[in-house]
């Protein structure tokens, strides 16, 4: 009886451990998966920055596509940056390169000596919850042409 008593203890004990645990990874995944998209949106904002804050001839065919030239560049050479199928890419010189992927909305404005551009990352990936998405990001960048 008493060995029953104490299996019966020792079992509780060990699913409650065993579910503290999975539930412990599952956070940390969430936590990871969220981080990613974070970092690779600040990346890509900040590239989006430092390209347009030298930028001439800027022109925005949609809200979420800005075309420009930076002094330097042959006069054929246009750059531009898009968002498509949730994905930030650079397009400079006919070869497109991704920059953020899990980006729901990405938005240009044209101010007069200033770009706005907002940035606003899918909710979830993968069906993981709790990674702390959705993140918007939003930086004015100051023009020096």
């Amino acid at each position: 009886m008493e060995l029953l008593v104490a299996m019966a203890i020792v079992s509780i004990v060990a699913v409650s451990a065993g579910s503290m645990l999975v539930a412990g990874m599952r956070t940390f995944q969430a936590r990871h998966v969220g981080n990613m998209v974070a970092a690779d949106m600040r990346f890509a904002m900040e590239l989006m920055a430092r390209d347009l804050r030298a930028a001439t001839d800027v022109s925005r065919p949609s809200a979420s596509q800005i075309r420009f030239t930076s002094p330097g560049d042959a006069a054929s050479l246009s750059r531009s940056f898009y968002l498509s199928t949730q994905t930030v890419t650079r397009l400079q010189g006919g070869v497109a390169s991704p920059l953020a992927a899990n980006v729901e909305s990405l938005n240009f404005v044209l101010e007069t000596t200033a770009i706005r551009i907002t940035m606003t990352s899918v909710s979830s990936v993968d069906g993981v919850v709790g990674s702390g998405l959705p993140l918007t990001l939003t930086t004015r960048v100051m023009r020096r042409n």
